[in-house]
């Protein structure tokens, strides 16, 4: 057996050795999968099909993972383009007990990096009616590219979950000046990542890793992330987030720095107003 062979031959026998608990499991297939009930922090893809999600491997099915987030070639994080209603930052110093501090100031270079470093962002609309949402009062990134997916990495610091991973709504635009509801495109949790980003031994804080979508292959360049709103799990505690990091994906699923895709200027018609699509999988 030559060497590289045998390194083959090694990593299979530890993926089939982990097994469908660890960081190599594909999305949960449905109420049948051995992996449907694994709870991570009290909360599994049942947790999820209970919040009125159809859980599986469809278009619109809600795809829930027991492994973690894994970087795409080309993935790279936004930075925060404006974060008009932000009431804190602050530095999460114990990943597996939610121990934090809080910054002297705010500061919103804490939302830059995947670095256990958030920016708190306090929500306008703790209802589920989207017409109240307020994108533009969220917490603002450049994606550096046209996206159609985000990646949210929240920072938890209480239970409930899955809510306090998921208490907030996300919206794309290209203009993200816009106060205006009809400039901003709601996404919908396409995603979820149960030991987050980082293994579970490694890290709770790191709460579960979102995904959130556009129906089509619509692109966008700015994403707002925006504490409660309509996308939120309800029903949540508090009426802020922490988030540590946002970065965007092509409809497909790569980096944005790989697969340029055109940007769309009109989602047909979507908008704010998307929201059968948006709201499909709530009972």
């Amino acid at each position: 057996m030559n060497n590289k062979t045998g390194k083959v031959a090694t990593l299979a026998v530890l993926v089939a050795a982990a097994g469908p608990s660890s960081v190599f499991a594909a999305f949960i297939t449905g109420p049948l999968d051995p992996d449907y009930s694994t709870a991570f922090q009290g909360a599994s893809a049942a947790t999820f099909a209970g919040l009125g999600f159809t859980i599986g491997t469809g278009p619109t099915d809600l795809k829930v993972s027991t492994g973690t987030f894994t970087d795409p070639a080309g993935f790279t994080l936004g930075s925060v383009f404006a974060a008009p209603n932000s009431s804190a930052s602050g530095n999460t110093f114990d990943k597996l007990t939610y121990g934090y501090t809080i910054d002297g100031s705010i500061n919103t270079a804490r939302a830059n990096a995947r670095d256990y470093g958030w920016l708190q962002n306090t929500g306008t609309n703790t209802g589920t009616n989207p017409a109240n949402d307020q994108p533009w009062l969220g917490t603002i990134w450049n994606l550096g590219g046209q996206a159609n997916q985000a990646v949210v990495f929240p920072v938890v610091d209480h239970s409930p979950l899955p809510q306090e991973a998921a208490e907030y709504t996300v919206y794309l635009t290209n203009n993200p000046s816009s106060t205006n509801l009809a400039d901003w495109n709601i996404a919908i949790l396409d995603q979820v990542y149960l030991q987050g980003w980082e293994s579970d031994f490694t890290s709770l804080a790191d709460g579960f890793t979102t995904v959130w979508k556009l129906p089509g292959g619509a692109t966008f360049q700015y994403v707002s992330v925006q504490a409660i709103g309509s996308g939120a799990l309800q029903p949540i505690f508090g009426n802020e987030d922490e988030i540590d990091a946002v970065g965007g994906l092509t409809a497909s699923g790569g980096g944005l720095s790989t697969v340029p895709e055109p940007a769309t200027l009109a989602l047909m018609g979507l908008g704010a107003t998307g929201l059968g699509f948006a709201r499909r999988r709530r009972s």
